[in-house]
C-alpha cells in the first residue's frame, strides 16, 4: 500500500438519451371538446409531432414547425400491407412449385415483381417520399 487514497471513478456525464418518461416527469391535464381534440390531433399530424410534443412546444412558446416528418397515411399503408401479404403468398407458392421440379415460372415471377414495385411506390407515397 502506497498510502495514497484511491480516487473514485468520475461520475458519468448526463446524456439526453432515454425515454420521455425518464426525462419528463411532470404532467398537465387538459380538457378538450371532441372538436378541439380533432383540431389538435390534425395539427399534430400535419406538423409531424406527437400530441405531447405539440402541446409542449405550444405551451413553451416555441414556434410549431410546419412539418418535421411527413404525416403517415394510415389507410394507404394498410392497403399496401394487404397487398404485400398477397404478393408474399403468391411468391411463396411460385417458389414451392419451382422447388418441386416444375419449369421456372419466369413470366409469373416478373408479374409478381411488377406488383411488388407498385406496392413499394404506394408505401413511399404514404410516407411522403413519392418524388
Amino acid at each position: 500500500m502506497s498510502g495514497k487514497p484511491e480516487e473514485a471513478p468520475a461520475a458519468p456525464k448526463p446524456t439526453r438519451s432515454g425515454s420521455q418518461n425518464r426525462q419528463r416527469k411532470r404532467h398537465i391535464k387538459v380538457h378538450l371538446s371532441e372538436g378541439e381534440y380533432a383540431a389538435v390531433e390534425d395539427r399534430a399530424n400535419r406538423s409531424g409531432l406527437s400530441l405531447s410534443s405539440l402541446a409542449r412546444t405550444a405551451l413553451l412558446g416555441a414556434e410549431v414547425p410546419v412539418t418535421r416528418r411527413p404525416p403517415v397515411e394510415k389507410k394507404l399503408l394498410a392497403q399496401a400491407l394487404g397487398q404485400l401479404g398477397k404478393l408474399g403468398s403468391n411468391l411463396n407458392q411460385l417458389a414451392h412449385r419451382s422447388n418441386m421440379g416444375r419449369e421456372p415460372l419466369t413470366e409469373l415471377v416478373e408479374a409478381e415483381l411488377a406488383e411488388l414495385r407498385l406496392v413499394r411506390d404506394a408505401i413511399m407515397k404514404a410516407l411522403g417520399r413519392d418524388h
